[in-house]
This record gives C-alpha cells, sequence and structure tokens, in this order.
C-alpha cells in the first residue's frame, strides 16, 4: 500500500520517551499517554488549550505548544478555516535511528490510543516519489483527529514526526 502525502511541507518528528540514541529526545510531559489524549481531545478547538504564542506566515500560522510530547519540537500550525494540526519533529542523525525512533512511536503511541483505533502503515510518498514509511491511526465515528507518525528520509537527513490533526493532511 502507497500513502500519497498533501502536505506541502515535512512536518514533524515523534518518540514518546527518551531513549539512548544520539540526540537523546525528552517527553516535555510527565504522563505522555495522558498529553496525547488531551491533545487529541483539543482538536475539535483547533489545540487552543496547547497554543502559547504564535508567529505569522502567508497561509499558516505556527504556534509554540504549551505541553510538548517532546521537548523543543512541538507546534500548533493553524491555516484557517478551522484547519489546525498538533506537530513534532526531530530529526534523527542516520536511517537506524530514525527507524528504531519510528517503531518506538509506533508502539507508544498505539499503547496510549487503544484498541478503538485503527492503524494503517505504507510507504509515504511525496511528488510521486517515495520518501519513507508513515502509519496513521484513526477512529471510527467521530469528528476525532488522524494521529500519524512517518519515517521520513529527505535528500541528505532523516526524520520521525507525529502529526495529529486533519485527515486531508495526514496523507
Amino acid at each position: 500500500m502507497t500513502i500519497r502525502l498533501t502536505l506541502p511541507i515535512t512536518l514533524l518528528a515523534f518518540s514518546l520517551g527518551g531513549c539512548a540514541l544520539p540526540e537523546t529526545l525528552q517527553s516535555g510531559t510527565d504522563n505522555p499517554c495522558a498529553t496525547l489524549k488531551e491533545i487529541v481531545a483539543d482538536y475539535s478547538s483547533e489545540f487552543a488549550a496547547f497554543r502559547k504564542s504564535g508567529s505569522d506566515y502567508r497561509s499558516v500560522t505556527i504556534y509554540r505548544a504549551k505541553e510538548e510530547l517532546i521537548r523543543g519540537h512541538c507546534e500548533v500550525w493553524a491555516w484557517g478555516n478551522a484547519d489546525s494540526a498538533y506537530v513534532c519533529t526531530a530529526g534523527a542523525p542516520d536511517p537506524e535511528v530514525a527507524s528504531t525512533r519510528y517503531t518506538q512511536a509506533v508502539a507508544q503511541v498505539s499503547s496510549c490510543l487503544g484498541p478503538e483505533w485503527t492503524l494503517k502503515e505504507g510507504a509515504r510518498e511525496r511528488d510521486g516519489q517515495t520518501d519513507g514509511v508513515a502509519t496513521r491511526f484513526s477512529h471510527q465515528g467521530d469528528a476525532m483527529p488522524v494521529v500519524s507518525i512517518h519515517n521520513i528520509e529527505d535528500r541528505w537527513r532523516r526524520s520521525v514526526y507525529l502529526y495529529i490533526g486533519s485527515p486531508a493532511r495526514a496523507f
């Protein structure tokens, strides 16, 4: 299965807990699972409870996140028309570290969200080229956001990112 991205840019990287890897990532919250659930629940209000100061750009406002699943790596992006996303992004020094972080993040998010969320994994495609893999978690029956984790190879660098937001922007 190929997952097609409609995002114009790469948004995020994610690992809920610190790990013994180069540039160890740390959670910015005492209870990452509870924070993840709070962020998901705040989707309908465009993540208003998680916004700090913002910077306006031509088509998006980017807010610093009040609570960060990964300390120093999370933001809220607001495009207007009730379209916002909570994103975390961090680079990885090599494919092995990126793969480990991605696998850990998928397992942690799956554990936190629980069995009522279904996951789908596949190749991630951008501009007609495969550039990594992505796992998408979805919840049926509600106006819930999509939660997705991406392991991206972009020419010279690797990133793993978390996206919580509209299914239209997830991939």
